[in-house]
This record gives C-alpha cells, sequence and structure tokens, in this order.
C-alpha cells in the first residue's frame, strides 16, 4: 500500500479550495511516475505521479497532480528548497508575468507540496527556435517585473540571497566539495590535471572577486534554474513555468546562463545559436529597463555569471553524484558545458589576480 506524507484532510482541504466545491469528498489515491526532464542540477527522486478519484454529490471525478518531496541538500542556514517553493507559489505567483502551475496542498515548510500536474504538449527536445526566443523574452519580463526591487522582497524572507545573506554558507559549501574532490581523486577529469584542480581552488579562494561585479549589477527575482525542463510548453504556445526551489535574488545574467548551458546540456545542439539568445535578453532588457551595457561589460559579467554559478551550485551537484550515474556522456558534457568554460573564465578574470 502506497504511503502518502499528507493526511486525507490535507487533500481534501486543497481540492475543495482548488474546485471551489466544498462537498467534495476524495475517494481513492493511486501512484504513477511522471515523465520528467532535468538539467544537471536536477534531483527529482521525490516527484511522483498523484491520481486522484474524488466524488461531488453522485458524480464520482478523477484529476491528475503532482507530488513533491523536496530532497535535495538543504545547507545549514538556508531555507529549505520545499519551503521557497511553497512561499513562491503562495505569495508571488499571482505576481508572475508566466503561468505556473496551482498548489493544491503543502505542508507549511515544504516537506511536501500537491501541485496539479501540466503535461507538455510540445517535449522539450522538440523546441523550435522560435520556442526558445519566446521563453527568453519571458524570463526577460519576469526579472522586468520585478527589477531592482530587492527592498519590496524583502518581505519574503525565504527567497535565497546567494550573493548577500546566504554567500558565506555557499562558500564554505563550494570548499568542502573541493576538499572531497581532492580526498576521494574524483573525478578524474579534474584531479588528473594539477591546473585544473589548482584553479578550481584559485576560484573558491577569490570568490570575493568573483562575485564584485554581480553584486552590484540591479537585483531581480531569480527563478534560480530556468530551463526547458521545468517548463510545459502548451500547442497553442503557453509555456507554463516549474521548479521553483532556486528562487532567490541576483542579476538577470545568473537566470540566462542557467537557460543556456542546461539546455545544452539536456538537447545537445539547440535550434537557435547562444550568441542569439544571449543577444535578444540583452535587446530585451534594454527595451525594457534601459539596461545597455558593452560588449566588454556583458562578456565580464557573463564569466563571473557562470564563475558564481558553478561555485553555488555545480560543485555541490557534482559531489553529491554518485559516479555511477556519472556516464561517460555526461562526463563529457560536463567538460564542455561546464569546466572548459569556468577554466577559461577564470583565466580571463583571475589569472592577473593569481600571479601579481
Amino acid at each position: 500500500m502506497t504511503s502518502w506524507p499528507f493526511t486525507t484532510a490535507e487533500l481534501t482541504a486543497g481540492l475543495r479550495r482548488y474546485f471551489a466545491e466544498p462537498t467534495l469528498q476524495v475517494k481513492s489515491l493511486s501512484e504513477h511516475s511522471p515523465a520528467l526532464a532535468g538539467g544537471p542540477l536536477a534531483e527529482r527522486g521525490g516527484v511522483r505521479g498523484l491520481h486522484v478519484e474524488y466524488t461531488v454529490g453522485p458524480h464520482t471525478l478523477n484529476v491528475e497532480c503532482v507530488l513533491k518531496e523536496p530532497q535535495g541538500v538543504t545547507r545549514a542556514g538556508l531555507a529549505g528548497a520545499g519551503r521557497r517553493e511553497v512561499g513562491l507559489y503562495r505569495a508571488l505567483a499571482p505576481q508572475l508575468p508566466m503561468a505556473t502551475p496551482a498548489l493544491i496542498a503543502a505542508h507549511a515548510s515544504g516537506d511536501w507540496l500537491v501541485l496539479e500536474a501540466v503535461e507538455a504538449d510540445i517535449a522539450p527536445d522538440a523546441w523550435s527556435a522560435e520556442d526558445y526566443r519566446r521563453a527568453v523574452k519571458m524570463l526577460a519580463e519576469l526579472h522586468e517585473r520585478f527589477w531592482n526591487l530587492a527592498d519590496d522582497l524583502a518581505a519574503y524572507p525565504w527567497l535565497a540571497r546567494p550573493l548577500t545573506i546566504d554567500f558565506e554558507i555557499h562558500v564554505y559549501a563550494a570548499a568542502q566539495a573541493v576538499e572531497k574532490i581532492v580526498t576521494d581523486d574524483w573525478p578524474r577529469i579534474i584531479t588528473g590535471s594539477q591546473d585544473r584542480l589548482a584553479t578550481l581552488g584559485e576560484i573558491v579562494s577569490e570568490v570575493d572577486r568573483v562575485i564584485q561585479p554581480l553584486r552590484v549589477a540591479p537585483p531581480t527575482l531569480l527563478h534560480g534554474d530556468f530551463s526547458p525542463a521545468n517548463i510545459r510548453l502548451q500547442a497553442d504556445g503557453e509555456m507554463v513555468v516549474y521548479d521553483w526551489q532556486l528562487a532567490g535574488l541576483g542579476p538577470g545574467v545568473l537566470d540566462l546562463v542557467a537557460f543556456v548551458v542546461n539546455s545544452h546540456w539536456d538537447r545537445g545542439e539547440l535550434p537557435v545559436g547562444d550568441d542569439e539568445l544571449i543577444t535578444l535578453y540583452r535587446q530585451e532588457m534594454g527595451r525594457r529597463v534601459s539596461l545597455y551595457r558593452s560588449e566588454a561589460e556583458w562578456a565580464e559579467l557573463w564569466d563571473h555569471a557562470l564563475l558564481w554559478r558553478f561555485t553555488q551550485e555545480v560543485l555541490g551537484w557534482l559531489v553529491r553524484l554518485p559516479r555511477a550515474n556519472f556516464t561517460a556522456a555526461d562526463e563529457a558534457r560536463f567538460e564542455t558545458l561546464w569546466l572548459e568554460p569556468v577554466l577559461a573564465a577564470a583565466e580571463r578574470r583571475l589569472k592577473p589576480i593569481f600571479y601579481r
């Protein structure tokens, strides 16, 4: 018999609100495996499909839901991923410029969430070039909506603040990750090269300089893991955005880096070039909030965003990953999409510091 983290009463109350049916009664529950995709940071062991059969008067009906039980590692001192997602759906979803799944029921601390199931009519690997462009425009619209509103968003303490309040926690976790890489002598694509290993150590030790251009950039609301894998594309073109577990504050370039890199991680070659997507975002932000940067300024910001994203999230993901799950194909993708660009960015931005 399937065990559920919620009570029937909790689910019933949520469904009554969702359907505006005060007489609704849950009749039966069954589990199925939802179709999922995800980039390198996805930790989805806690996602289950939930089929609910219920009655309203003499009628028996059913609804498909998704049960999430966040299982990613939550670092001490940070709000839990589930708490962030519950907070986002309850407090900020109505203000977002994109559709999100409806939150039906949730534990107050985010230990579990029941969401409406929204299937993708168009799978991420079937997205067209125009779909990618529309996603970037939607991302720019999100960033415009909350542009420079850090003081207003202070009312939501569950939002991540990796560049300010949460900074030291992330740096400590990154240092531990590098230490574990050295101790375990894995992955060999890093530990097999003293130069690569030394550069990762320097990135962590010089992290204050890594984030300096990001801290002075105007902050906005970030999705945190924006990618086609977390978007359900409907036949009518609507995009429903899921997985707000990393929602936080920071410069919008961090979301754009995640979108570009994670899209390649899941699909490989894209039907539209990276430069076109980046240029489109820059044009949109210029039009929306009069944010204009020179090519040199943008290149510097992109490099620092790449370095920080790697430090903040990717190093921790790498050391938590079971070796058996890190296939030869994953290793090649990791080297091409993350390791080599990060090392090159460090060479451009930090090497003059290393050798002064």
